[in-house]
């Protein structure tokens, strides 16, 4: 047997303590598109139990942000250091990713417009039994089964969403907000720990917005779901968040409770364009 040196013990040790604290630690992510330095070596915590939020200017890097750590866009430099958990998702593809927990939405929400409802809530759960031949020919019990478990669990969620009044209904057929709580719903399907959200109210009506964002806290204090977000909705976002990042031209140039980024110089030059003196 091979001893394992104090050093590596140590390391082992730490990458545990570190996931202890935090669900996702994407540090030094660097993007260039061309000429264009889309990130510069941004960095951004979730620590587990907080609402952690991503706010900026448009064309900060935000959505770019989540794509490359989600594995839908490459990283441009080596010394990025992606951990969710206690899993280097560095190298890993989307579905790698969401298979550890950690899924996501869009912008525009990517349901499946000429399904039911139910329909896009049955495609989302992993390991369907349905889903290999062989089960379709010697399992069929199997599956038949697992499916009505699924389709419980999916009017469970549609009903803590408060959609569940439109099951039947095609996708295509929901309001904006709708959609995208079907598209959270989706994400819950498969037993997530963490949900990026790319804008959940972006286009919702007030009302609405705030019910979506007293599900996300739900989700959050009941069930252990750790969340990051984008969002533009400086009214949700200061309501809501424990946590806030600002990106400005693909760099963190602040971070803290939402008093402390309404407070900070840095950002009001960001959003404002006001620089310190003229403030």
């Amino acid at each position: 047997m091979v001893p394992v040196s104090k050093e590596r013990n140590g390391s082992q040790k730490e990458i545990v303590k570190m996931a202890e604290k935090y669900e996702l630690k994407a540090e030094n992510v660097y993007k260039y598109f061309g000429g264009l330095k889309a990130l510069d070596g941004a960095t951004v915590l979730v620590e587990k139990g907080k609402l952690t939020s991503l706010i900026g200017p448009n064309g900060s890097g935000k959505s770019t942000f989540f794509n490359v750590i989600t594995g839908y866009l490459d990283y441009d430099e080596d010394d990025a250091n992606v951990q969710f958990q206690v899993h280097d998702i560095g190298n890993d593809e989307p579905a790698e990713i969401a298979n550890k927990g950690m899924v996501r939405t869009f912008q525009h929400t990517r349901n499946f417009p000429k399904m039911t409802v139910l329909e896009n809530m049955l495609v989302s759960p992993k390991d369907q039994a349905g889903e290999s031949i062989l089960w379709v020919f010697l399992g069929k019990p199997l599956w038949k089964r697992q499916e009505a478990k699924f389709v419980v669990k999916a009017m469970t969620i549609l009903k803590f969403l408060e959609i569940d009044h439109v099951v039947d209904h095609l996708a295509e057929e929901l309001s904006g907000g709708q959609q995208k709580l079907l598209a959270i719903g989706r994400l819950l399907m498969t037993q997530p720990s963490l949900l990026l959200l790319d804008e959940p109210v972006a286009g919702v009506n007030p009302t609405l917005a705030n019910k979506i964002f007293d599900r996300i806290i739900q989700l959050k204090d009941t069930k252990g779901i750790d969340v990051l977000l984008i969002e533009h909705n400086m009214d949700v976002i200061m309501a809501f968040s424990d946590e806030i990042f600002v990106l400005a031209d693909g760099k963190v140039i602040a971070q803290g409770t939402p008093e402390e980024i309404q407070a900070n110089r840095k950002v009001l030059d960001a959003y404002l364009g006001e620089s310190p003196d003229e403030a």
